[in-house]
């Protein structure tokens, strides 16, 4: 391992115990609905009085956070949902997550990238894996951006490990994430009703983010089905006789 690689490795593994001690001390008892419904009313009149100051605090912290892949982006749609409505609320967030998740790409893509990759090439089906999620990074990153289960800082961290384009990456992640902002941003503006964690998403809002998440998936289906036989090789666009 030569001096530069093991530099990386060293900064990362500083940026970890950075996040860790940010998730610990702050984050995990801030960034929680209790915590946004406790302090609700302090922070809406803060908003009021001083509104340009906590609509940029918001959206700095938001792209700090999500750049050191802090699980929190959800609890920030919810805040700013609540402080600034269901239209500018999803906006700042859709923006500062962006950028956030595009400087957690490069991140990893720049520290620790050629180290993983050797980690990855000694396991057959992890490197098979890899190189199928290359052929279709689009549609798999539209995909884990609307899949309502799946960590928002994981997967910057595995599009840290592919070739897409930076640029790229950013703007299907600022397509990507607006169901989400949408949803949880009409939810913050209600957040004083909430009980618990259990009353954010509805059957109905998991399922219509499950459904967009799938059709994300559309292009590799089609191709797959294209490989099999199963659909002539043009289709859709040249059906065949």
């Amino acid at each position: 391992m030569t001096r530069s690689a093991r530099l990386r490795i060293a900064i990362f593994i500083a940026a970890i115990v950075v996040i860790a001690v940010i998730y610990v001390a702050c984050a995990r008892h801030w960034l929680s609905v209790a915590s946004l419904r406790e302090h609700r009313d302090a922070l809406l009149r803060f908003t009021s009085s001083h509104y340009w100051e906590a609509l940029c605090l918001a959206a700095v912290g938001c792209t700090v956070l999500v750049a050191l892949s802090v699980p929190a982006s959800g609890v920030f749609m919810l805040l700013c949902g609540m402080l600034f409505g269901r239209w500018v609320g999803p906006a700042v967030v859709d923006v500062s997550a962006t950028l956030g998740a595009t400087l957690a790409l490069l991140m990893v893509r720049y520290l620790i990238q050629d180290y993983v990759r050797a980690r990855v090439r000694e396991h057959p089906r992890a490197k098979e894996l890899a190189a199928g999620f290359e052929h279709h990074r689009g549609s798999y990153l539209l995909f884990l951006r609307m899949a309502p289960a799946f960590p928002f800082w994981l997967t910057n961290v595995l599009f840290g490990l592919t070739r897409i384009p930076a640029w790229k990456f950013l703007l299907l992640t600022l397509v990507g994430l607006i169901p989400d902002c949408l949803i949880y941003g009409n939810i913050g503006t209600n957040l004083a009703t909430m009980q618990s964690r259990r009353d954010l998403l509805s059957p109905g809002s998991i399922a219509a983010l499950a459904l967009l998440a799938l059709l994300c998936l559309l292009p590799v289906a089609i191709q797959q089905l294209r490989r099999r036989g199963m659909l002539p090789a043009g289709w859709p666009f040249d059906p065949g006789p």
